[in-house]
């Protein structure tokens, strides 16, 4: 196995429609647009032809928020996403930061998000115990820094919430 990194192609839109829930989306176009910022980076990953997955990222200074990580369904359980997050952080060098739907027996999709958290963990992230909360949902922060930073990750933030428009809440979880 040996991913081939790429700038995100168009084709990518369906990979990003069939792998997060509506109200985890942004639009499509924004997400295009967004990534010819010089911080952020919307790419594809390939195995030869074969779209094997996708990430977005924003890099703050000392920081990279990871938006979206999404393998292809045919392709999930044969370490792709490892080596996706393994590329990541060699590229960046810096630690990586994320949201993920939090634990919760009672959701109808309990078991995904378990193994989504098992999944994390095995590549070297922990809960921070910070949340993110915005209009549609409740997120728990993730992250591989040694020491997590709520300013760090805010400022990250920051480029995708320019001037903090829009910009959800970042708090300690209870």
């Amino acid at each position: 196995m040996s991913l081939i990194p790429r700038t995100a192609p168009w084709s990518l839109r369906r990979l990003y429609l069939e792998s997060f829930p509506k109200e985890e989306r942004f639009p499509f176009l924004f997400l295009k647009a967004l990534a010819l910022t010089k911080k952020s980076r919307f790419l594809a990953y390939y195995d030869g032809d074969r779209l094997a997955g996708m990430s977005f990222t924003i890099e703050g200074k000392d920081m990279v928020f990871l938006l979206y990580l999404a393998v292809s369904s045919a392709l999930q359980s044969r370490g792709f996403g490892t080596e996706i997050l393994s590329y990541l952080k060699d590229l960046y060098k810096k630690p990586l930061t994320l949201n993920a739907e939090p634990l919760d027996s009672a959701a109808g999709n309990a078991v995904e998000r378990e193994r989504r958290f098992a999944f994390y963990e095995r590549n070297g992230f922990s809960d921070t115990g910070y949340e993110l909360v915005d209009s549609k949902m409740t997120y728990a922060v993730l992250s591989d820094a040694e020491v997590f930073s709520a300013a760090e990750y805010y400022e990250a933030l920051l480029g995708l919430h320019p001037k903090g428009i829009g910009m959800p809440e970042i708090r300690r979880r209870k």
